[in-house]
């Protein structure tokens, strides 16, 4: 009887835990599209620019991320405690804020300036300063928790990062040897 109520403890034990702790997504695609070349692809390229001229986006960082939330009891926005996503700055031509948003669906390595998907202009992170090269976080806690929402069971979203203030800005890519590839980690609650 004992090894019984030890068994079953250790069950509930397990799963209380399966849901519980950091989780690092995985990136399917990481790519930019460029307003001055804009037939061209990027998904290549070590380097992931994002920038801006007069108040408007120029080039604009896509990253489709790879949805695990269901294989990982992830099932509701609230259990998210902390989302964030790291990109290293490894060159800064013009310094200046960068903003991340949602975009529900993927982000196709064949993506183009004309045929890019238009991002959730009101789920975003808050502004980072990027300054000089570097690590830089953003904290997208409420574009994890969008991605949730909108769907858990698997279909895929793309964070998107976008210039102001005129700064032109180039990220490392997963084809850099320069940085770090972009790294999104959340934490859950339960």
């Amino acid at each position: 009887m004992k090894y019984l109520y030890a068994m079953a403890g250790m069950i509930l034990l397990l799963a209380g835990c399966a849901a519980a702790g950091s989780f690092t997504a995985e990136m399917d695609v990481d790519t930019y599209v460029n307003q001055s070349d804009a037939n061209q692809t990027y998904a290549d390229s070590p380097v992931l620019w994002a920038a801006s001229e007069d108040g408007a986006a120029t080039k604009m960082v896509y990253l489709s991320v790879i949805n695990l939330f269901g294989s990982q009891s992830i099932f509701k926005p609230d259990q998210i405690t902390s989302a964030t996503l790291t990109l290293d700055a490894v060159e800064v031509e013009s310094a200046g804020k960068v903003t991340a948003y949602f975009l529900h669906g993927a982000t196709l390595e064949t993506a183009t300036w004309y045929d890019r998907a238009d991002y959730d202009s009101s789920v975003s992170s808050s502004a980072v300063e990027v300054e000089d090269t570097g690590s830089y976080t953003w904290d997208v806690t409420d574009i994890v928790k969008k991605a949730i929402e909108t769907c858990t069971d698997g279909c895929p979203y793309s964070i998107v990062l976008v210039a102001e203030d005129d700064a032109a800005v180039g990220f490392a890519s997963g084809e850099s040897d320069d940085g770090d590839e972009p790294e999104l980690k959340y934490e859950t609650n339960e």
